[in-house]
């Protein structure tokens, strides 16, 4: 039905700008079937930096309420309460569509059992399969990061409600007097992660059980609202916070669906900011969408450099590959060259053996000749010329030398 303050239930949907798949929850939410009459109502977190409010279309009867800033996925749960006097608030996020039967599912359960504060349906894949986590256990209590570990369930009853430490905050339930009891879900769990399991926590603080409602079902994308990067700094930004605030009370309440014990409950509500503070801080949240939006266009476009180098690398590999047969073959031939050359080698040096041998043989044929010539002459009475005494010290060494 068209927006109503006095609505049983209120269905508000929390987005950042006005991202594509935002229309497609909303025609999803308008066209559900319920026997109850609800609300839709959009609050649009500012996602630029000069918080210019974002267009966004709605179909008709929808409430949108466009925050200058952003508030995040908790601070804007805050709007969307302020605006309603609905009995029953419905946390929906915008890459989430419901399944039939959804929301009736959620209100006969929050019927049937008062002393519940919250109720989750569980996250189905396009094909109506379980996807985990959903519900599950808060342990180790001083360790919230790994609570999604202790549900890996991928079947559930067809129609249970069933009580758990901690659901998810998909297509959530809670009653307004819980809320209002809580002073809602902590808006320091910004922008996003870990604020229902915050939420199912401090519930319980104040006795309420949280449940999982297996006949209600929705169809959940999953982080889409902020880059993969940038949720896994929250996530370590928060987690040992969040640790640390609520292990005591979560110790302190184990064996027990829920119970009042000691807890920290609405202590941001003290945190007082003068208007210089207050200013800084919608600036912060104003410049931190940008940011991570820039980060994720670095960090793809580095990926894509990676991909460009990875795709080279490939190319090189292959003409190595291709190269490695041709130098298997001219080794092989080189092998089959080096006994060749060997042989030739033994050839060089055996004729050069043979050639010091004939300069050997020369050079005493040269030394017979000229005594020859030198007993001729005398024979037919032709003196001699003199010889000088270098060429007499010349042949009496080389005579010494070789032997003649």
């Amino acid at each position: 039905m068209a927006f109503d303050r006095d609505v049983r239930v209120s269905l508000g949907v929390i987005t950042l700008g006005g991202p594509d798949r935002l229309r497609g929850c909303l025609d999803a939410l308008c066209a559900h079937e319920s026997r109850r009459d609800f609300t839709v109502t959009v609050v649009v977190n500012a996602d630029t930096a000069d918080g210019a409010p974002s267009l966004v279309d709605v179909p008709e009867g929808v409430l949108v309420d466009q925050v200058p800033v952003n508030l995040g996925w908790a601070g804007g749960l805050h709007r969307a309460r302020a605006l309603t006097d609905a009995e029953l608030l419905v946390w929906v996020q915008d890459d989430m569509v419901p399944e039939p039967g959804w929301l009736d599912a959620l209100v006969d359960a929050a019927d049937a059992h008062p002393a519940i504060g919250g109720f989750a349906p569980v996250r189905v894949d396009a094909e109506g399969r379980p996807v985990p986590p959903n519900a599950g256990s808060a342990t180790p209590p001083d360790a919230v990061e790994r609570w999604n570990d202790t549900d890996s369930r991928t079947e559930w009853p067809a129609s249970e409600v069933s009580v758990h430490d901690w659901v998810t905050s998909t297509g959530f339930l809670t009653r307004a007097a819980a809320w209002d009891q809580l002073g809602g879900i902590d808006p320091r769990f910004w922008p996003v992660t870990h604020g229902d399991k915050e939420y199912c926590t401090h519930l319980r603080c104040h006795g309420w059980d949280v449940a999982l409602v297996t006949a209600a079902r929705v169809r959940h994308a999953g982080s889409q609202s902020a880059p993969t990067a940038f949720r896994a700094f929250i996530a370590h930004w928060r987690e040992p916070w969040f640790n640390q605030r609520w292990s005591a009370s979560l110790t302190a309440l184990a064996g027990r669906s829920s119970a009042l014990v000691d807890h920290p409950c609405a202590d941001w509500r003290r945190v007082v900011l003068d208007p210089v503070a207050t200013a800084l801080a919608a600036e912060a949240s104003r410049m931190l969408v940008p940011l991570a939006r820039a980060h994720a266009t670095e960090t793809q476009e580095l990926r894509t450099h990676a991909a460009n180098l990875e795709h080279a690398l490939a190319e090189k590999s292959a003409h190595v590959a291709n190269l490695e047969p041709m130098l298997a073959e001219s080794t092989a031939h080189v092998g089959n060259l080096e006994p060749m050359l060997a042989e030739s080698r033994a050839h060089a040096a055996n004729l050069e053996q043979a050639l010091a041998v004939a300069v050997d043989e020369r050079d005493r044929a040269r030394r017979r000749v000229r005594r020859l010539r030198r007993r001729l002459s005398r024979q037919q009475g032709v003196p001699t010329p003199p010889r000088s005494w270098r060429s007499r010290i010349r042949d009496r060494l080389r005579g010494w030398t070789h032997g003649g």
